[in-house]
C-alpha cells in the first residue's frame, strides 16, 4: 500500500513541472514573434499611442534620416569617383612609362651584348695567340668562372695545352665548368 502512495506522489510533479515549462516557453516564443521584449506588458503604452496619433512627426524624422544617409552616400560616391580617376591617371602614366622603357633598353641591351661579344672575342683571340705557358700563368690569377668565357672558344689543342700548364686545383674547377657548358 505504501508503494502506491509513493508512485502517485511522483506522478504529480512529473506532469506539472513539464506543463509549466511548456507554458512559459510558449509565452516567450509568442512574445518574441509579436516583436515585444520578452518580459514586457502585453498592452500598449502611452508612448506608442502618441506616435500613432502624430504620424507626420515620425515621417519628418525618417525623412531627415534618409536625407542624411543620401548625403553621406553621395559624398562616398564622389570620393570613390575621385579616387578612381586618380588611379586611372596613375595606370595611364605607368603604361606610358612601361612602353618607353620597353623601347629604350631593347636597343641598349643589343649594343651592350655586341660590345661584350666583341670584347670577349678579342680577349679569346689574344689568349689563343699566346704561348700556353704564358696564358696559363695569367689565367691562374682569374677565377674559373671568369676563365670559362675566355677559354671555351679556343680550339681544343690550345685549351689542353693551357689547362696542362695551369695550377691543378684551378684546372680541375675549370674543367668542371667547361664540362657543364
Amino acid at each position: 500500500m505504501s508503494e502506491t502512495k509513493t508512485s502517485k506522489g511522483w506522478v504529480i510533479p512529473l506532469l506539472i513541472i513539464p506543463l509549466i515549462l511548456i507554458l512559459l516557453t510558449a509565452y516567450f516564443v509568442l512574445n518574441y514573434a509579436n516583436g515585444r521584449p520578452l518580459l514586457s506588458l502585453p498592452f500598449a503604452t502611452e508612448e506608442k499611442t502618441t506616435d500613432k496619433a502624430n504620424p507626420s512627426v515620425e515621417l519628418e524624422r525618417r525623412l531627415k534620416v534618409a536625407n542624411q544617409e543620401i548625403k553621406k552616400l553621395r559624398n562616398q560616391s564622389q570620393e570613390q569617383s575621385d579616387t578612381l580617376k586618380a588611379k586611372e591617371q596613375e595606370v595611364e602614366r605607368l603604361i606610358a612609362e612601361r612602353d618607353r622603357l620597353k623601347q629604350t633598353p631593347a636597343t641598349t641591351a643589343t649594343t651592350d651584348q655586341t660590345k661584350t661579344t666583341k670584347k670577349t672575342a678579342s680577349v679569346t683571340d689574344v689568349y689563343a695567340e699566346m704561348a700556353p705557358k704564358d696564358a696559363a700563368l695569367i689565367l691562374n690569377e682569374l677565377s674559373p668562372t671568369e676563365v670559362v668565357p675566355i677559354i671555351e672558344d679556343i680550339d681544343a689543342e690550345q685549351q689542353a695545352a693551357i689547362i696542362a700548364k695551369m695550377d691543378a686545383k684551378k684546372a680541375a674547377a675549370l674543367t668542371q665548368l667547361l664540362a657543364t657548358k
